[in-house]
């Protein structure tokens, strides 16, 4: 079997030089790779997402109303909702 191909390849490859991976794309890609796999999906399938203004969501009616609602606890004022009763 002839292998020259191999010789040709590396007598025209040899000048050149491996690039070195840069870190901010090995991670960004890490973790899109992460956040695409099933273990990811259903975990963010069972976190609630935050509502950006409960008030306007339950005026609105918006389909994230009911954690609005859970979110204020019974308040229209939201630094009241915020807080912890201690109970």
């Amino acid at each position: 079997m002839d292998l020259g191909f191999l010789r040709r390849a590396e007598q025209r490859f040899a000048s050149r030089t491996a690039v070195a991976p840069d870190p901010g794309v090995v991670t960004a890609l890490l973790q899109a790779q992460r956040a695409a796999s099933a273990a990811a999906r259903a975990e963010a399938l069972l976190e609630e997402p935050k509502v950006a203004d409960p008030i306007a969501e339950i005026v609105l009616g918006g389909s994230g109303w009911r954690r609005a609602v859970a979110s204020q606890r019974g308040s229209f004022n939201s630094a009241l909702a915020g807080q912890d009763d201690g109970n």
